[in-house]
């Protein structure tokens, strides 16, 4: 199934998180598929020429890599060079394939933030294809599975609890659930800095 099929009439401005198999490849011209593609030449090059480099800032590269040959760059630098010349052509939807894989917690983060800006800013579709759960779980509006190429459940943001027995627990999962293992009467919380509001007005009416 080509990745533009399950998103036909899926709104714009979403976040959506895509698990099992797809073909990434598609003919849609609104699209840009971020992958380590290992282009021919310098990073110059492969941005033909643009002289936008706010989106190398944007992707957390410096302009000095322009220079580069695709060679020299890292699987995490190439994915980023891909995203950086996905911003450039300015597609609606904007297809991240394992993005998360290469990156530190700290530009896990950044990445995230940037993902929810352009949905939440731009109007465009992020969608980004992983098996791991605890990546997209506080920032995806949807979850799609695939398997052998079909979508087998679409699951909006709304059921993800119903859901989540049967995938990786996120951390903020597995927290609540040791909270009220341990007495505590608490919501289901998909962000942390909710979670610990909630807990301490917990803590201030039993005080």
């Amino acid at each position: 199934m080509e990745v533009a099929r399950i998103f036909e009439n899926k709104p714009k401005g979403h976040i959506y998180g895509l698990m099992g198999n797809i073909n990434l490849t598609t003919n849609n011209n609104n699209y840009s598929i971020v992958i380590d593609y290992r282009f021919r030449g310098t990073v110059k090059e492969y941005f033909n020429s643009s002289k936008d480099i706010s989106s190398l800032k944007m992707v957390l590269l410096k302009e000095d890599i322009l220079n580069k040959h695709s060679n020299e760059l890292s699987i995490g630098e190439l994915k980023k060079v891909s995203l950086a010349k996905a911003l450039i052509d300015n597609k609606a939807y904007l297809v991240l394939n394992y993005f998360e894989k290469e990156l530190n917690s700290k530009e896990r983060a950044y990445f995230k933030r940037l993902w929810q800006r352009l949905a939440n800013n731009y109007n465009k579709v992020v969608v980004i294809f992983t098996n791991d759960l605890t990546s997209i779980w506080d920032i995806a509006k949807e979850l799609i599975i695939v398997d052998k190429y079909e979508v087998i459940n679409a699951i909006t943001k709304e059921d993800y609890f119903k859901f989540i027995d049967n995938m990786n627990k996120p951390e903020i999962v597995k927290f609540t659930e040791l909270m009220r293992e341990l007495g505590l009467e608490i919501e289901n919380y998909k962000d942390v800095k909710e979670l610990l509001k909630a807990i301490y007005r917990l803590k201030e009416s039993n005080s």
